[in-house]
């Protein structure tokens, strides 16, 4: 990044407003409040969400400890937001914020939603370390899934441990290796995935037949890895470094043209594994434009829902690409296009779970496994 852009950063608005560690906040509280509501709408159409997710019995106001946990992450990073603001950007204030809530998050206490802050633990400790001999359960699947929306919130993470921890003497610029570690950050929760569906393939009683889905759907995750790489390289030739110099082993050109394909890919494949096999719509087969035959929603909700999914799958493909972040103006379109894909993902899990539960109801010899103790 030259000096001018480094100014260009310092100087912005959007920035000084809202810093980059209160928006990985912010977006995080969004989330919660989102994933309340599912459970909440979910339980009105007569989905049992608990047991889906822990094959325990059905709760009553499943979404109430979620509203409580969201409830406090946003009075906390608005009071500290405020402070933030008053003391001309402390970076103790954001410091003292992360660590509070990271010790909220652990407190073994019965304090603050114990229950479900130690199942979101142990959810979370079998996504980050099972290995390919380890059960998926429905809920890791769901819980690495909306990871995935979050993944540039992983790149920003440690762009924030950067700026916390080791700088905060204003922008890290491409100091700690922030080009290359943020990328990787980012896609930690793609290859969380994509280990997921060789799992469940290599557990798979028909790998031929029905364990192939599993290995399509690697390869859907696997199309995210381009969209980063080819970013990445994008924003790297940005820098002084490589702008003086005479050779390129590969033409910025040539580059731009592979990260427009790796998008257009990404996004045509997601997309179509949202509507015809996460919902199991018909959508796509002939004659085409059908859904399918139980249905908990009116039809005219499904339609809205494929096309906001269709617009919103192109533009979380477009937020993957970390060289968009460095220009000053599209910043507070970044943080947009984060929060519209929390709203992405809300929308998908309504028929995620309701597809879930329709399989379910269809075979009722699927076994449930317990995952709350």
């Amino acid at each position: 990044m030259s000096a001018s852009d480094v100014q260009t950063v310092e100087t912005s608005p959007f920035s000084s407003s809202f810093p980059l560690p209160y928006r990985v906040l912010i977006i995080t509280t969004i989330g919660l409040w989102a994933w309340g509501s599912n459970m909440q709408i979910l339980s009105w159409v007569s989905i049992d969400v608990q047991a889906l997710l822990t094959g325990g019995q059905k709760k009553n106001s499943p979404h109430r400890p979620i509203y409580k946990l969201a409830l406090f992450m946003s009075i906390w990073v608005w009071i500290n937001l405020l402070v933030y603001w008053k003391t001309e950007g402390s970076t103790s204030i954001t410091l003292l914020c992360y660590l509070f809530v990271f010790l909220i998050v652990l407190c073994p206490f019965n304090i603050l939603c114990k229950n479900e802050r130690m199942r979101f633990i142990r959810c979370f400790h079998r996504v980050i370390f099972s290995g390919l001999d380890s059960d998926v359960y429905f809920c890791d699947k769901i819980l690495a899934d909306i990871m995935t929306s979050y993944a540039k919130v992983f790149g920003d993470l440690y762009v924030t441990m950067c700026i916390l921890f080791i700088y905060n003497e204003g922008p890290i610029g491409d100091k700690y290796y922030s080009y290359v570690i943020a990328p990787l950050f980012t896609s930690i929760p793609y290859f969380i995935r994509f280990k997921q569906c060789i799992a469940v393939y290599l557990h798979s009683k028909d790998p031929k037949n029905t364990g192939r889905e599993h290995l399509f759907n690697a390869l859907k995750y696997c199309s995210a890895f381009p969209v980063i790489l080819f970013s990445a390289l994008q924003k790297w030739y940005k820098t002084d470094e490589v702008a003086i110099s005479a050779e390129y082993w590969i033409t910025p050109s040539t580059i731009f043209n592979l990260w427009i394909i790796a998008v257009a890919v990404n996004s045509i494949y997601s997309f179509y594994w949202d509507v015809a096999i996460d919902w199991k719509l018909s959508f796509f087969t002939p004659p085409g434009f059908k859904l399918r035959q139980h249905l908990r929603f009116e039809n005219s909700i499904y339609y809205i829902a494929i096309i906001l999914n269709f617009l919103l799958r192109f533009t979380w493909s477009l937020k993957l690409s970390s060289h968009l972040h460095i220009i000053n103006h599209l910043e507070p379109s970044v943080f947009l296009m984060e929060c519209l894909e929390v709203t992405r993902r809300w929308i998908w899990i309504f028929f995620k779970f309701e597809s879930e539960a329709a399989e379910i109801n269809k075979d009722p010899y699927i076994p449930l496994h317990n995952t709350s103790s």
